[in-house]
C-alpha cells in the first residue's frame, strides 16, 4: 500500500536531525512503525523473539547498526530503553535511535528519559490526511497572519463526513470494506478490554464493567460531562457499572493507553472571564470507536433512531460526531505547530467556545456547526470572547461548518471554512 504522508513527517525528520532518540508513541494501528520506518536504515521489531532474544544478550547491537535505528514494540524489552538512555549520556551521536510502541507497563520501573529522549504523539489521520480536500485553509497562517483570508471550496456535505467518520482515521482499517471495517473496530474494542489492560498491567475483575464505563463515555464525547453523571449512566444501563475508585481507575488506564482524550478548559483569561468552567471536553481516540461502542449506524444517525440515553439528545449526536473529527484534525495541527489545544466556557454556560488554539499571544477562536448555513447567532461567542479579549491576544475567528465554501465575512472578519478544508 502506497505511503499517505502524515502531519508527523517533517517535524520527526527535522527532530531526528538534531537529537540522538525520539520516541513515537500513541495508540494501536495508528501508524507510527510505518512512519518511522520511512526513517530507518535499521530496523528491530522485539516482537520478533529471535531479535529480542539479540537486544536482550547483546543491546550494543544497536551501536553498530546503520543509522537511525528503529526498535518496534519497544515496551516489550524496556531495558533497552535504559540502554540507549545511559548512551546518550556517553555522547550518542545525533540521528541515531527511533523507538516505537504503544504504551509501557504501569509497574515497568524505567527512567523518563526527560531532556535525553523526546516523545511525539501520533494520532488517527486527520482531515488533511484523509485527503479531503484539494486545497486546505491553514491554522498555522491563522495563527501567524492576521490579514490572512479564507478561500476555496469543495463538494463536501454532511453525508460525506458521517461517511467519513464510520471509515476511521486507522490507516489499516479506513480502506476496507464497510463490514471488514466493523469488524476490526469492534475487534480493536474487544483487544482494549481483553488483551491491552492486562498486557500493560491493569487488572480488570470485570471486563464488562470496563466496557459499561466505555459505552457511557462514548455517549459524552465532545460534552463536558462531569464523571458522575458518566459513571450514572454507566449504571443505567448495565447492572455492572463500576464504583466511583473503579471508574477513576479505568478513566486513567484508558488516557494512557492513549484511547481517550481530555480537552482543557482554557483559563489563561482569570482577570478578564472570573466565573470559567474548568471542566475538560471529552473526545475518544477516533469517533468510530464511539459509534461501535455504542452500536449506532449511520442510518441510525441521520434518521434521529437512536436509542435516548446516547447523546444528549437524539439529534445531538451528530453535532458530537462532526466536533470529534474537528478535535482528531486540530489535535494533530496544535502538536505539529507547538501550540496549545482548548475549549471555552463561563459556568453559567452562558458563553462557549468549542475550540481554543494557543500559540503565545496567538489564538484561533472555532465555533463548529453541522449546518451549512452561515447565521449571525452562530457566530456571536467569537465575536463576545474578541471584544473582552482583544487588548490582550491576536485573534482570529473561524465558523467551522458542513457548507463549501470558505470565505471571510465583512462584517466581523469571522472566517467561514469547510471543515473539510481545515489543514496545517
Amino acid at each position: 500500500m502506497e505511503y499517505n504522508p502524515r502531519i508527523i513527517d517533517k517535524s520527526l525528520a527535522n527532530n531526528l536531525k538534531e537529537l540522538p532518540a525520539i520516541l513515537v508513541e500513541g495508540a494501536k494501528a495508528v501508524g507510527k512503525t510505518e512512519t518511522a520506518s520511512r526513517l530507518a536504515k535499521t530496523t528491530m521489531s522485539l516482537d520478533n523473539l529471535q531479535v529480542r532474544m539479540l537486544l536482550q544478550n547483546s543491546p550494543e547491537t544497536i551501536l553498530t547498526a546503520d543509522k537511525p535505528v528503529l526498535i518496534d514494540e519497544w515496551q516489550l524489552e524496556p531495558n533497552l530503553w535504559s540502554f540507549v538512555r545511559h548512551q546518550i549520556d556517553d555522547g550518542l551521536e545525533d540521528g541515531s535511535v527511533l523507538f516505537t510502541g504503544s504504551s509501557i507497563r504501569v509497574n515497568s520501573r524505567i527512567h523518563s528519559g526527560a531532556g535525553r529522549i523526546i516523545r511525539m504523539k501520533m494520532r488517527p489521520y486527520s482531515v488533511q490526511e484523509r485527503n479531503m480536500s484539494s486545497s486546505y485553509v491553514s491554522l498555522e497562517k491563522l495563527l501567524t497572519h492576521p490579514n490572512y483570508k479564507a478561500a476555496g471550496s469543495n463538494d463536501c456535505n454532511l453525508n460525506n463526513y458521517l461517511d467519513e467518520i464510520f471509515r476511521s482515521g486507522f490507516p489499516g482499517i479506513r480502506e476496507k470494506s464497510p463490514r471488514a471495517r466493523e469488524l476490526l473496530i469492534k475487534d480493536y474494542i474487544n483487544n482494549i478490554v481483553q488483551h491491552d489492560f492486562e498486557e500493560n498491567g491493569f487488572k480488570v475483575k470485570e471486563p464488562e464493567t470496563l466496557r459499561s464505563w466505555m459505552r457511557a463515555y462514548a455517549a459524552s464525547i465532545a460534552t463536558t460531562t462531569n464523571y458522575k453523571k458518566i459513571i450514572d449512566t454507566a449504571m443505567a444501563n448495565n447492572e455492572k457499572a463500576p464504583s466511583r475508585p473503579t471508574a477513576d481507575f479505568y478513566r486513567e488506564a484508558l488516557k494512557i493507553l492513549f484511547v481517550i482524550d481530555d480537552v482543557p478548559s482554557f483559563i489563561g483569561m482569570g482577570k478578564l472571564f472570573p466565573a470559567l468552567t474548568k471542566a475538560p471536553k471529552h473526545f475518544m481516540l477516533d469517533p468510530a470507536i464511539a459509534m461501535s461502542l455504542l452500536d449506532v449506524t449511520k442510518d441510525q444517525l441521520t434518521d434521529f433512531d437512536v436509542n435516548k440515553h446516547i447523546g444528549k439528545i437524539n439529534s445531538d449526536m451528530i453535532g458530537q460526531l462532526i466536533e470529534s473529527l474537528v478535535y482528531q484534525s486540530l489535535i494533530v495541527y496544535a502538536d505539529a505547530l507547538d501550540a496549545h489545544l482548548y475549549h471555552f466556557r463561563d459556568a453559567k454556560g452562558r458563553h462557549e467556545i468549542d475550540f481554543i488554539v494557543q500559540k503565545g499571544r496567538n489564538l484561533v477562536l472555532f465555533e463548529v456547526k453541522t449546518n451549512p448555513n452561515v447565521k449571525d447567532d452562530y457566530v456571536k461567542h467569537l465575536n463576545w470572547f474578541e471584544e473582552r479579549a482583544k487588548e490582550e491576544f491576536n485573534i482570529s475567528k473561524v465558523l467551522l461548518n458542513t457548507g463549501q465554501v470558505a470565505y471571510q465575512r465583512k462584517e466581523d472578519n469571522v472566517q467561514v471554512v469547510p471543515i473539510s478544508m481545515l489543514g496545517l
